[in-house]
């Protein structure tokens, strides 16, 4: 960091008279406390002690037998072009002071009889080095400004008094979807809705100090980029620093965890009046059979109860089912459908309901994922269809699949997209859990699953994309 206006200024004189050398030093230290002097009579000695220690300034006389002031000054300016030099000199001219400006003399001062010169010339020393480092310090900051300026992860454009974009760096052009060539030259106008006010938007920022809000991003390509930004005004002069943050994710994943949030508490919902029918109902026969009632009365109510707590067990299947993972390998096996919608219609059946299933269906996938979903699809043709409803099971005329028909209700058309979603049901108090529970096993086969009208009326579930063995 560059020194303060109090730290001393190290002074470099040279004149080939060492009297006068030393007067000057004598002269310059008592007027002030800042200024410290090292004198030498040659210019190679003074560059030599130059190149060996920190100076602040060098004063120096012009006409010197070795090397001149302004050979001095030329050697200098190849190590320091900005150093203040102050050339002092008892033979001035305007030829001499000319080539002293072109060589980059920092002052020019003729030396003069009286002591009042010294005066004027400490003031000069003291100027041209507080210039001298207010600049370097000045640079440094634009040094470390370039550094975090191309470095940042987060996009940073430099726009001036008009609002055009006069330097980006590589997270801009990536945020924009442009190269720099193509960036530089844009304002904020050019990249978001058309029927916002930029002049409007910007004389506004330029009233104030900071500014921080979203703004989207509009790439070539039509896409839309959410960016956070933080503006500040000035920060050179008459140059306006915007940092955007692409949050474009950050906002997607914040959304889908507010949706999922909200599909838990429906679930939950659902989940608890599913379960709490028949723990009701199982509830009531036990204390029923509590009571000590004859024998054909207990066989009922067990009979009763038996059947809720199924009906419990079937939702816990169904909601393990739901939240599985997809991502994990499955174990496969050859499935004889045919046997195995047979084997579940024993257990789900009611009533009259009758099924008629096609022999010879054999399919490649997870067993218990068609135990399962042949389960659900019974039991919703038996919920919606009455006891007395009819099934079919068969292969598909494609021959990639199979499908279950029943001759029940059906489900209208504009349904039929909704089903599949866990908390849709097409019967009164209905939860959807079993539908669900049949996607969820359709997704992690990979199988595809669509509804249309049976022959009778009733809803037919075509399985495509099925592994025929």
């Amino acid at each position: 960091m560059a020194a303060s206006r109090q730290t001393p200024v190290q002074v470099l004189c040279i004149d080939d008279e060492p009297d006068l050398g030393e007067l000057i030093k004598t002269f310059l230290e008592q007027e002030t406390d800042r200024i410290h002097v090292h004198a030498e009579s040659s210019g190679p000695d003074a560059l030599e002690f130059f190149e060996a220690n920190s100076v602040d300034a060098i004063v120096s006389d012009f006409d010197m037998p070795e090397l001149t002031g302004l050979d001095v000054l030329e050697s200098v300016r190849n190590v320091d072009p900005d150093l203040p030099f102050i050339l002092y000199t008892g033979k001035g001219s305007e030829e001499i002071a000319s080539k002293a400006i072109s060589h980059g003399v920092t002052e020019y001062m003729q030396k003069e009889t009286g002591t009042d010169q010294y005066a004027v010339l400490a003031n000069r020393i003291l100027n041209a080095v507080d210039r001298y480092r207010a600049e370097q310090q000045l640079e440094e900051e634009r040094t470390r400004f370039q550094a975090v300026f191309e470095q940042a992860s987060d996009a940073m454009i430099l726009a001036n008094d008009d609002g055009t974009y006069v330097d980006v760096n590589s997270a801009a052009c990536d945020l924009f979807d442009l190269t720099e060539t193509e960036l530089l030259g844009k304002t904020a106008a050019d990249f978001t809705y058309e029927e916002f006010d930029f002049e409007a938007a910007w004389a506004s920022f330029q009233k104030v100090e900071k500014e921080r809000g979203l703004f989207p991003v509009e790439r070539p390509d039509g896409t839309v980029r959410v960016a956070e930004y933080a503006a500040s005004t000035n920060i050179l002069p008459g140059m306006h620093l915007s940092v955007l943050r692409d949050i474009t994710e950050q906002r997607e994943s914040e959304r889908e965890i507010y949706r999922e949030k909200e599909r838990l508490d429906e679930f939950a919902g659902v989940l608890s009046h599913d379960l709490k029918n028949p723990v009701q109902v199982m509830k009531g026969r036990l204390e029923l059979l509590a009571t000590g009632i004859d024998s054909d009365q207990q066989t009922d109510h067990l009979n009763t109860a038996m059947n809720a707590l199924g009906r419990i067990e079937h939702v816990i299947e169904d909601v393990l089912t739901i939240s599985r993972s997809n991502n994990g390998v499955l174990d496969t096996t050859e499935v004889a459908v045919s046997e195995m919608a047979e084997h579940v219609w024993t257990q789900v059946s009611k009533g009259t309901a009758s099924a008629k299933i096609e022999a010879g269906i054999v399919v490649t996938a997870n067993e218990s994922h068609v135990e399962r979903l042949l389960t659900n699809l019974f039991r919703n043709t038996i919920e919606h269809g009455g006891d007395t409803v009819a099934i079919q099971v068969g292969d598909l005329d494609s021959g990639e699949g199979f499908f279950v028909e029943d001759d029940g209700p059906g489900i209208p058309a504009e349904e039929r997209e909704e089903v599949f979603d866990w908390k849709h049901s097409t019967k009164e108090g209905g939860t959807g859990i079993g539908l669900k529970s049949v996607a969820q096993i359709i997704d992690s086969e990979g199988w595809n699953i669509s509804i249309t009208e049976g022959a009778d009326g009733g809803a037919r579930f075509e399985i495509s994309d099925v592994e025929i063995a």
